[in-house]
């Protein structure tokens, strides 16, 4: 069926270079986007609209479509009953990241870990990269160590990372090659174990020296595969964190990025989350005007960091030992140089989005923002990503220190078979996601793509049901922190927008807002099940069609 009146082509469509229209196939000009469209027969979530005009990008009109059609406008789309929501904004993600993992030997999906290295033998790769693989997936479920990926080669370094990318494991030829660049083993004996072949956190940059630097034509391409993954999706708007995928200077990620926006090849808003955990890298940041930077549709936002680690890898930092294991996790700074990085961003007006996933380390953060004025604080919009095992006590606190959450409800997917496991009955303190947000907590959603699936839908599917895909016969946890879908499709689109100061602009179907929008079929919002039947069929930017969906 067509979606528009003069739809005369069926395909899929990413646009990257030039404006293309999604409804013919004629070339057009950046004019495109003055026309008036009128967009009618949708389904809105307001009771009393089905219609919208598009002008310049923006919304402009809303009502029934017999009343939107008596406006001005030069073509119509009809959308055919078919559902219409603001474009997701994932307010946390590695669109780096995805394009490189899309490259690289993937490790998930394998039952036993024979298989994998069957298949990781017949991967061409030197050095062999690889990541996705979680030990639950495996029987009986273990880590990968080093004499399993001796057995995939003996001749090229093999380096193979947990799902997370907070654990990785390396063969005796990667071990090999490290040492001899010569560079001192981290200074953390906790963070590595050379039998096992096994590093966490920030000794993997000891590991992954001997891996080459991309091209700029490998970030480019990277990149763009990314992002027509992502807009296929329906996500318009990412906070992304793209400087820690290599262990390489910021300037060359930066670069290809800023060139891919000034040739309008750049289609996704790109809100970076500046990872820069050395002092020296950030101040050099600073001095060279990124903090605040905007381009078209990238713009530089906050200090990222990674303050610990992860629950599957046992190293998010925890105030208590885990239920399995001797260890309360890793704490990757010290207060002192955490304090000090935080204060040097913000002196250059940045705020901070800090990984924080363990209870201490949540607790530590909210030390850090009571030592801020209280005007200070509320000025700022500082964050947590992740704070999944946050406690009850700690959410108030959070609110009356205007620290956001920017969560991933998908992580249950992986987390449900590990949570008694690792914590036991502390598990009942963790993604308590619907009591922030009801608690007053600004309560973001995103993947941490390509940690989780970047899909929006299984990620609401997660949020509304508390279940997880992978593992449905462990049943609903914590029921009363679902989300409703308002509640969902909220925390994913204009709540997200607050962090990037693009309140009053991103994120709502309203007159005024840019037209970021997408058409979906298969949606029953009522019934959370549909959600993993629903598909996107067109996504929207500024009122410019960036991806429709082959018939």
């Amino acid at each position: 069926m067509s979606f528009l009146l003069d739809f005369t082509q069926h395909r899929a469509r990413v646009l990257m270079n030039a404006p293309i229209s999604c409804y013919n196939e004629t070339i057009l000009t950046s004019e495109v986007t003055s026309l008036k469209t009128a967009y009618i027969h949708a389904k809105l979530r307001h009771p009393h609209h089905d219609a919208f005009i598009v002008e310049n990008g923006q919304f402009t009109v809303f009502g029934k479509t017999i009343h939107v059609l008596k406006h001005d406008y030069d073509t119509v789309v009809d959308l055919a009953h078919h559902h219409v929501l603001p474009g997701f904004h994932d307010s946390h993600l590695h669109v780096l990241g995805i394009g490189m993992i899309r490259g690289i030997f993937s490790a998930a999906g394998f039952a036993r870990i024979d298989a994998l290295i069957e298949a990781a033998r017949n991967h061409p790769a030197d050095p062999l990269i690889g990541r996705g693989y979680h030990e639950s997936q495996f029987t009986p479920s273990r880590s990968l160590v080093r004499t399993d990926l001796d057995q995939i080669s003996t001749e090229k370094p093999v380096i193979i990372y947990r799902v997370c990318g907070h654990m990785a494991t390396a063969n005796t030829v990667a071990l090999q090659a490290a040492k001899q660049l010569g560079h001192p083993l981290p200074a953390d004996p906790d963070s590595f174990d050379l039998e096992s072949g096994i590093f966490k956190e920030e000794a993997i940059e000891w590991l992954t020296r001997i891996v080459p630097h991309p091209s700029h034509e490998q970030l480019t391409h990277e990149l763009l595969d990314a992002q027509a993954y992502l807009l296929s999706l329906g996500v318009t708007a990412v906070g992304s964190d793209d400087f820690a995928i290599y262990k390489m200077p910021f300037e060359p990620v930066t670069d290809a990025i800023e060139a891919l926006d000034a040739a309008g090849r750049l289609k996704i808003r790109l809100y970076e989350q500046a990872n820069l955990p050395v002092l020296e890298d950030l101040q050099r940041f600073i001095a060279k005007g990124y903090p605040g930077k905007r381009f078209n549709r990238y713009r530089i936002g906050p200090l990222k960091l990674l303050a610990d680690g992860s629950l599957g890898a046992r190293s998010a930092y925890m105030s208590q030992p885990y239920q399995d294991r001797n260890t309360r996790g890793i704490r990757v700074f010290s207060p002192e140089r955490l304090a000090t990085l935080v204060q040097t961003a913000m002196a250059a007006g940045m705020d901070f989005a800090i990984h924080a996933i363990g209870d201490q380390m949540v607790e530590e953060l909210c030390e850090l923002a009571e030592t801020f004025p209280e005007e200070t604080r509320m000025r700022h919009r500082h964050s947590i990503i992740h704070a999944q095992l946050a406690r009850r006590d700690q959410i108030d606190r959070m609110q009356r220190l205007n620290l956001g959450a920017q969560t991933q409800p998908i992580f249950i997917n992986a987390d449900l078979p590990v949570l008694p496991v690792a914590l036991g009955e502390r598990m009942r303190d963790s993604y308590l996601f619907g009591s922030m947000l009801r608690a007053g907590v600004l309560t973001t959603i995103g993947t941490d793509a390509p940690v989780e699936s970047p899909s929006p839908f299984e990620n609401l599917y997660v949020a509304m049901t508390r279940r997880s895909i992978r593992h449905p016969e462990l049943g609903v946890f914590l029921h009363d922190e679902a989300l409703t879908f308002d509640e969902a499709i909220s925390a994913y689109t204009h709540l997200p927008a607050y962090l990037t100061y693009d309140e009053a602009r991103l994120g709502r179907l309203k007159a005024g807002y840019r037209a970021d929008f997408i058409v979906v079929k298969g949606l029953i919002p009522a019934r959370p099940d549909s959600l993993l039947q629903t598909h996107v069929l067109q996504t929207y930017i500024d009122g410019e069609c960036v991806y429709q969906r082959p018939e």
